[in-house]
C-alpha cells in the first residue's frame, strides 16, 4: 500500500488530479447505482407480493366448484391455464391432509411462495399454491443496473479527460515557475511531479533574506516597563590596552565576560556593551526569584565577589566599578529605538556612579521605589551616595550558593583549559 501511494505521489500533477477526480466520481456514481438497485429491488418485491397474492386468491375461488365435485381434471385444467401466463411458473393444489391433488408448470426447484386456503361453504377443502416466474423482471432489473453502471463508468471517464486537460494547463504553469526558479538558484533537475519540483526549488532559495522585516517604529510592550541596569566599568582595561599583547588581552576580556555572563545568567540578565570599557546588564519583567531591582543588586554582588578570585587566577588586575540603577523604559531594539534613546540618560548616570564607586556598589535612588528591593537589600550611605551593604537572610543564602557555583564553573573551566 505504501509503495502504491509513493508511486502515485510521483505521477505528474495532471494524472494525479485526473485519477483522483475520476475515482471519486466513479465511487459516488456506483453508490447511487447501489441505492437504485436497493430501491428497485424493494419496489419489485412489493409488486410481486401483491400480484402473487391476487393470483393465488383468484385461483382458490375458481377451484371451489371442482373441489366440491372432486373433479381433478377440472382442477388440472385450471392450473394449466394459470401457468400459461408469463408471470406464473408453477401451481398446485393440496388436500386438507397435505397430499398433492394436481400440479402444473415447472415443478423442479420451485418455491411456492404464495398460498391460500380453498373454502367450500366456509370450510377448508384444500390449499392452492402458486410460484411466480420473476426471470423477466430480474433480467430487466439487471439490464437496468448494468446500464446505470456503464453510464457511471462513462461519466468517470469524461471527468478523467476533462480534469486531465485542465490540470495539464496548471502543471505547465507550475513547471514554468519551477524553471524560472531553477535559473535563479542554478540548481539541477528535480524528481517527482510539478509540485515536488516547485517545493525543491523554493527550498533552495534564501528565504530568510526574502522575509520583509518588521516596519521601524513598531512598539513592543516588553520595552515599555521599568528596567533595572547594572553598569560594569572595566577600570583596569585601559591600562592593559597598550601594555599587554593582543592574545593575552583577548583572554583577559573573555574571562571577565564569562564572569559577568555567568552572574547575569542566574537572574535572566542580558549583556550589552554600551560605552568604551562599559558593559550594562539589563533586567526586566517577571522572574521566579525576585523583582528586577533585587536581581540586579544580586548580580552586581556576584560580580564584585568573583572578581578578586579571577584577578588572582589571571595574575592581572581586575578592577571593576559597579553601579545599579534603573529606567522607566527598556533597551529597545532595531524595530523601536525610542526606549533605547530614552534610557541613555540612566546609562550615563550609572557610568558616572561606576567610575566613582571604588570597591563599593553604588545604588541609584530609582531602586528605592521597589518594595521587594527595600525588603531584601540593605543600604548604607557614604557621603551623599548610597551603596549596597548586604542582603536579608534568605537572599544572602541564595547569593552565597550562587557565588560558590559561579566560582566552580569559572575556575574549574580555567583549570581544565590550562
Amino acid at each position: 500500500m505504501r509503495t502504491l501511494i509513493t508511486a502515485f505521489g510521483r505521477l505528474p500533477l495532471h494524472l494525479q488530479l485526473a485519477v483522483a477526480a475520476c475515482s471519486l466520481c466513479l465511487l459516488s456514481n456506483l453508490a447511487l447505482v447501489g441505492l437504485a438497485a436497493q430501491s428497485s429491488s424493494h419496489t419489485q418485491a412489493s409488486l410481486q407480493d401483491a400480484y402473487g397474492r391476487a393470483v393465488v386468491e383468484q385461483l382458490a375461488r375458481r377451484l371451489g366448484n371442482e373441489m366440491a365435485t372432486g373433479d381433478r381434471l377440472g382442477i388440472a385444467g385450471e392450473l394449466n391455464r394459470l401457468v400459461q401466463q408469463d408471470g406464473v411458473s408453477a401451481a398446485r393444489v393440496l388436500d386438507t391432509e397435505g397430499r398433492e391433488l394436481a400440479a402444473a408448470g415447472d415443478l423442479e426447484a420451485v418455491d411456492y411462495a404464495f398460498r391460500t386456503a380453498i373454502l367450500i361453504a366456509g370450510d377448508q377443502a384444500g390449499v392452492a399454491q402458486v410460484a411466480l416466474n420473476t426471470a423477466a423482471q430480474d433480467d430487466t432489473r439487471f439490464r437496468f443496473l448494468l446500464s446505470l453502471s456503464g453510464l457511471a463508468v462513462l461519466l468517470s471517464i469524461g471527468v478523467f479527460v476533462a480534469t486531465r486537460t485542465l490540470a495539464t494547463r496548471l502543471g505547465r504553469n507550475l513547471q514554468a515557475v519551477t524553471d524560472e526558479l531553477g535559473t535563479i538558484t542554478q540548481s539541477g533537475s528535480t524528481e517527482g511531479n510539478e509540485l515536488q519540483a516547485l517545493r525543491a526549488r523554493v527550498a533552495s532559495l534564501p528565504l530568510e533574506l526574502l522575509k520583509t522585516p518588521a516596519p521601524p517604529g513598531e512598539a513592543h510592550e516588553e520595552h515599555y516597563v521599568d528596567t533595572t541596569l547594572v553598569f560594569v566599568h572595566l577600570r583596569s582595561l585601559p591600562g592593559y590596552v597598550e601594555t599587554v599583547d593582543e592574545q593575552r588581552l583577548q583572554r583577559y576580556v573573555a574571562h571577565i565576560h564569562r564572569m559577568i555572563f555567568g552572574a547575569a545568567g542566574f537572574y535572566g540578565g542580558q549583556l550589552e556593551v554600551v560605552r568604551q570599557c562599559g558593559v550594562v546588564v539589563w533586567f526586566s519583567g517577571e522572574h521566579p526569584i525576585a523583582s528586577p531591582a533585587v536581581r540586579a543588586a544580586s548580580c552586581a554582588w556576584l560580580i564584585q565577589q568573583s572578581a578578586p578570585a579571577l584577578e588572582q587566577q589571571l595574575r592581572l588586575s581586575v578592577g571593576l566599578g559597579l553601579a545599579v540603577g534603573g529606567s522607566e523604559l527598556g533597551r529597545g531594539d532595531d524595530h523601536d529605538i525610542y526606549p533605547g534613546l530614552y534610557t541613555q540618560a540612566s546609562v550615563d548616570e550609572l557610568q558616572n556612579l561606576a567610575r566613582q564607586a571604588g570597591d563599593a556598589i553604588r545604588l541609584s535612588p530609582f531602586l528605592l521605589q521597589d518594595l521587594d528591593f527595600n525588603t531584601r537589600v540593605s543600604i548604607e550611605t557614604e557621603g551623599n551616595q548610597q551603596v549596597l551593604a548586604g542582603f536579608s537572610e534568605g537572599q544572602r543564602d541564595l547569593v552565597e550558593r550562587q557565588r560558590a557555583i559561579l566560582a566552580r564553573a569559572l575556575f574549574n573551566r580555567e583549570g581544565s583549559s590550562k
